[in-house]
């Protein structure tokens, strides 16, 4: 068996050429075949078998090799569309976060402004309400002091002696 043919197929292709007379596959025939002694064709066909039983072998391994690679390109390739569509759903529910976030800020905004309309209305009902308590006790005071001015606008000795006995009988309780 030749072995250079697992190691250099082309070199060995092209030395059996050459033994047969040919330069190229084109030139080969039949009648090219027949001129060799049967020895060096019977090493040559054992060496080519064993090259072909080679090669189908690599041939083999590598269609497994392939399609265990097809298996996990497969897998792969269903992990990236469940990531994809995670992915997805994570942009969609970040979207939905957002918006509630711009709603909770709508409301908080909303609730701002009752507040300050209350506190508003709740002032000026205070204001309100102070301004005429305010008013109605300067009132009762103005009468007091007018009424009181009336009735001392009058100075009698009957007037003067009443006031006396009045201070003279809240001494004597106070001792």
């Amino acid at each position: 068996m030749d072995c250079t043919i697992t190691k250099q197929p082309k070199r060995w292709l092209d030395s059996k050429l050459k033994m047969l007379g040919c330069s190229s596959m084109k030139d080969l025939s039949v009648s090219k075949c027949k001129a060799p002694v049967k020895e060096e064709l019977a090493s040559s066909l054992v060496g080519a078998l064993s090259y072909l039983s080679s090669l189908i072998e690599h041939v083999d391994r590598l269609s497994e090799e392939s399609a265990e690679l097809q298996e996990k390109l497969d897998e792969s390739l269903e992990s990236s569309v469940h990531l994809s569509q995670a992915s997805e759903e994570t942009f969609v529910l970040q979207k939905k976060l957002l918006e509630s976030q711009e709603t909770v800020v709508e409301l908080q905004k909303q609730l701002l402004e009752c507040k300050d309309e209350q506190l508003r209305a709740v002032t000026s009902s205070v204001k309100l309400s102070v301004q005429e308590t305010v008013q109605e006790e300067f009132k009762s005071y103005s009468s007091v002091v007018k009424s009181g001015l009336q009735e001392q606008s009058t100075v009698t000795p009957a007037n003067i002696i009443s006031v006396v006995k009045k201070v003279v009988e809240e001494e004597d309780r106070s001792r």
